[in-house]
């Protein structure tokens, strides 16, 4: 999740006008809240997984005794989840006028998607049955160190890189499996509660509005020690184990607005 945001340069008119950034600002303490979203890569989340099903009684009772097969179609990042809301706040102190070391809480959210995820075929069935997938959001709290270099020290907008490391915790992924037309599954687990090392890199440009206060635009890349666990989550539809694995990268875009003092 990344700091310094700008909303559009007609705010900065709307708050009064922009001061000179200076060697002053050396000794402050800075307070940033941010809102943004995480685009993902379209990596998969899981493989292809076909199982023989010995007797479709398990899916369903009305069709005991029956054989069939059951597939699982390989999905993608974009598939299962869509772009959710990102919120951080931040403490930094400019130890140097253009060198601001700061710490960082985020809130991530990817929206889980209801998705068709492969079918039940079987010579007793007039036609191949879709499996569905309710797939829960995932939701995500990080704690970073970091520092941010401003590549000028004065000027009412100043553009910065910055570099963090930290650790991220992540809830479990759940998610309702049914065969269309057949009972529904319980909440099953996908993806078990874990904190990992996450790291990342950003560049941004900020805009002074007052003595006090600025905005900030930022896009960034942030990598994840992701998951990648075997499931039992489609026993239910007759495929005993499928292995899903968490998005690795995200490119966080942060608006923000900071306060020093």
């Amino acid at each position: 999740m990344f700091p310094k945001a700008s909303i559009i340069p007609v705010a900065l008119v709307a708050l009064g006008g922009a001061g000179a950034a200076s060697a002053a600002d050396q000794g402050q303490w800075v307070t940033s809240f941010m809102a943004g979203s995480e685009f993902l890569e379209n990596g998969s989340f899981n493989p292809h997984v076909t199982s023989d099903v010995a007797d479709l009684g398990t899916v369903d009772p009305a069709l005991a005794g029956m054989s069939g097969e059951a597939h699982i179609d390989q999905l993608q990042f974009r598939d299962a989840f869509r772009i959710g809301p990102s919120f951080s706040i931040e403490t930094g102190y400019m130890a140097q006028s253009n060198l601001e070391p700061f710490a960082r809480l985020s809130y991530s959210q990817l929206n889980g998607r209801n998705q068709e995820v492969g079918f039940l075929d079987s010579a007793s069935l007039a036609a191949p049955v879709p499996i569905h997938a309710n797939i829960g959001d995932m939701n995500t709290w990080a704690l970073d160190l970091g520092t941010r270099y401003f590549l000028t020290d004065s000027g009412a907008a100043r553009t910065y890189l910055a570099g963090y490391v930290g650790a991220d915790r992540t809830d479990a992924l759940h998610a309702h499996i049914h065969v269309a037309g057949m009972p529904e599954s319980a909440s099953e687990d996908i993806l078990p509660q874990t904190t990992r090392f996450d790291a990342g890199v950003e560049g941004g440009v900020a805009w002074q509005v007052s003595d006090n206060a600025d905005l900030s635009l930022s896009l960034g890349a942030q990598y994840l020690d992701a998951r990648s666990e075997d499931t039992n989550a489609f026993a239910s539809v007759g495929v005993p184990d499928v292995r899903f694995t968490d998005p690795r990268w995200s490119f966080p875009v942060n608006f923000g607005v900071n306060f020093k003092f």
